[in-house]
């Protein structure tokens, strides 16, 4: 899987060089909004309902992106991301490693045979309520204070009925949760 974080513009630049390089490629877009970058805020989560106009639950995901050598405080980013958000109370968290990444002017890093350091992406991911995700980016906030890529999308919960094919997944538009 290969996750990207740009405008609609650059993506679909790259998206006929890695057709070209992948056998049956398939592709999900979601709009996200980027909260932070390197401890800059730039945006609170956007503000969503718990529940969509058909009644159906709303959920949203933040995403924190930083190196496997993030730290804070003298300890991995995202080893105190998972305890801070466990200790807060949170459901739960998930760290990712990758094996090669870049970002922004960088040059791609990762994995390599015989290197005495790992130098590859950590993506830590959390998904509750709305309500929670406010809460839950105040820590997220607080500990990106110098590195990492945040951001927040809306995900979508769904009911399925008994017959097959009967499934309907919440929907809102965009502003429908301002």
């Amino acid at each position: 899987m290969i996750i990207s974080v740009g405008t609609g513009t650059a993506i679909a630049t790259a998206l006929p060089e890695l057709g070209a390089v992948l056998d049956r490629p398939r592709l999900t877009l979601e709009r996200i909004r980027v909260c932070k970058r390197d401890g800059h805020k730039l945006a609170d989560p956007e503000p969503l309902p718990d529940a969509d106009p058909a009644g159906l639950g709303v959920w949203q995901k933040l995403m924190v992106y930083a190196g496997e050598e993030a730290e804070h405080g003298g300890h991995p980013l995202y080893v105190q991301l998972a305890r801070r958000l466990l200790q807060a109370g949170a459901a739960g968290a998930t760290a990712l490693r990758g094996v090669w990444g870049y970002h922004g002017d960088h040059q791609p890093h990762g994995d390599r045979l015989l290197s005495l350091r790992r130098k590859v992406p950590v993506l830590t991911v959390v998904v509750d309520t709305p309500a929670r995700i406010r809460r839950w980016f105040g820590i997220v906030d607080e500990l990106t204070d110098e590195i990492g890529l945040v951001t927040c999308e809306m995900v979508p919960t769904f009911h399925a009925r008994g017959r097959r094919g009967d499934l309907r997944l919440s929907t809102l538009r965009p502003g429908e949760g301002d």
